[in-house]
């Protein structure tokens, strides 16, 4: 757990100025609560709430806000009773209207305090959206190479590790094996360049690599996702059963310690693409930089390219799309952060 501790301190405490989150914070957050009527409410009622600021302000990992809706989501469904979960589309197939979810809300933010800061302490926001691969599969298709190993940094259950055995519709275009789990993604701007491609070997890096088949991690992960996606939630299942029917070595570990050794232990020479979504707003932008510094060194035995999906700027409402050969990174593309759109640029490349 080094990484983490470096950037937001094992033993912080409440009130912590470095872990300390503001109302405009707060509400900034909220703007990627994309399609879910219910958190798009409470986190005004958060902001507004000096009481539930302060317990947002506790939670050690980051996204705070993130982490302290999994929670509240993660002890509804293992068995924390509460009027609350009537506004929960997870919980309930005919949810409350949203406007009487606060009162209660915040009884049970504050009765659970504890519980939920523990969850904060213990637990990281993990990925859980396989759909985002439409657009990782995308930025695959530019490397300059067919075969290659697939290193996955901050890689949860796996799923961006199988993104070669889901089935895509991709806008008017189709690709893929026979699969039971289907990808359909808008296409906006440039027409993609699909080929086949042969993954030799998926290899997934993360501080608490989460088994597929593990139930309670299942239901850590279900958590994560917003309420109403009820198609996200079949497709997570699905997912982590095609996942784990993979040869996929897990390493557990910061990703910083452990990928030059995974990288040096790889077949002399074989092309390798390492890739990240979601992960690097867990790293201070020094780890950042380190990370590129062992993807430059590893270039020296063997090609790497590397693949990106973040959102790491404050005013950005999609995510980022970068590609690096090692002569730099270059913004190819934008995405929905659940891959319900990808969009390549014209021109392969933006500042």
């Amino acid at each position: 757990m080094e990484r983490v501790r470096r950037r937001v301190g094992h033993l912080v405490s409440a009130g912590d100025p470095l872990n300390t989150i503001t109302p405009e914070m707060m509400r900034a957050w909220g703007r990627h609560t994309h399609g879910s009527p219910l958190y798009e409410h409470l986190v005004g009622v958060i902001a507004d709430d000096p009481e539930l600021m302060r317990v947002v302000s506790r939670i050690e990992h980051l996204p705070q806000a993130n982490l302290l809706f999994a929670g509240v989501q993660f002890l509804l469904m293992t068995g924390n009773h509460s009027e609350l979960a009537s506004y929960y589309r997870s919980l309930t197939t005919e949810p409350l209207p949203v406007g009487g979810s606060g009162p209660l809300f915040r009884d049970f933010v504050l009765d659970h305090e504890e519980e939920i800061v523990e969850i904060g302490k213990t637990r990281y926001t993990q990925t859980n959206e396989c759909r985002r691969c439409a657009a990782l599969l995308l930025l695959v298709m530019t490397a300059p190479f067919d075969r290659f190993y697939l290193i996955d940094v901050g890689t949860s259950a796996g799923l961006n590790l199988g993104l070669d055995r889901f089935h895509y519709h991709l806008g008017d275009l189709e690709w893929g094996p026979e699969a039971p789990v289907v990808l359909s993604s808008d296409l906006r701007g440039r027409p993609p360049q699909l080929r086949d491609i042969e993954v030799l070997g998926r290899i997934g890096l993360d501080l608490n690599p989460i088994d597929p088949s593990d139930e309670e991690a299942f239901l850590w992960l279900d958590a994560l996702i917003w309420p109403e996606h009820v198609e996200r939630r079949e497709r997570l299942r699905g997912a982590l059963d095609l996942v784990s029917g993979l040869n996929v070595e897990m390493v557990a570990g910061d990703a910083l310690a452990t990928l030059p050794g995974v990288l040096a232990n790889l077949p002399p020479g074989e092309p390798a693409i390492v890739l990240n979504s979601f992960a690097l707003i867990q790293f201070s932008p020094e780890e950042r930089d380190v990370l590129e510094s062992i993807s430059d060194e590893a270039r020296s035995e063997r090609p790497l390219f590397r693949v990106s999906m973040e959102v790491l700027d404050k005013d950005d409402d999609w995510a980022r799309l970068v590609v690096d050969d090692g002569s730099g990174p270059r913004h190819v593309g934008e995405a929905h952060p659940h891959g319900e759109w990808v969009e390549l640029f014209e021109s392969h490349a933006r500042p």
